[in-house]
């Protein structure tokens, strides 16, 4: 896994599988954008950005633009779905275009017990969730320096 701080203050986390960029918006407001393959290791990436936000705000909103996700693998969904479990502050708002991540999300809320991992269809309506929570919340894209 390489890592990477970038010049607008994200960060990115990229291998072989996957990559994930996350930006920090305050209030307890994260935002990850993900492509391709999210396995175990990038969930203790996600979870250090919860605890961090939970710290500072005592809430976590993790705002997920997965629309280029291929797949959370069994692995990533468990530790997650665990994590999740122990902190009832924090809650997940997911861009996705799979049915499958969708019910990956409605099999995780069963497991917390109602519904805090939330997935919308519609970017319009993902980014209004963002700026509910957190007014100068946008969408961005993964960039991906071409040195890395």
């Amino acid at each position: 896994m390489r890592i990477q701080e970038l010049r607008d203050d994200s960060v990115l986390y990229i291998d072989a599988q996957g990559a994930m960029q996350s930006h920090r918006f305050g209030a307890g407001v994260v935002l990850h954008v993900r492509r391709g393959i999210m396995h175990a290791e990038f969930a203790k990436y996600v979870m250090q950005d919860g605890e961090r936000a939970l710290a500072e705000a005592r809430r976590f909103v993790l705002m997920v633009d997965a629309y280029d996700v291929k797949m959370h693998t069994t692995e990533f969904r468990e530790v997650m779905t665990d994590w999740f479990s122990a902190r009832p502050e924090a809650f997940v708002h997911m861009l996705i275009r799979s049915k499958l991540l969708e019910m990956a999300l409605n099999v995780s809320n069963l497991a917390l017990g109602g519904p805090r991992a939330k997935a919308y269809y519609d970017a319009a309506l993902w980014e209004s969730i963002g700026r509910r929570e957190a007014p100068r919340f946008e969408r961005r894209r993964l960039v991906i320096p071409p040195d890395l």
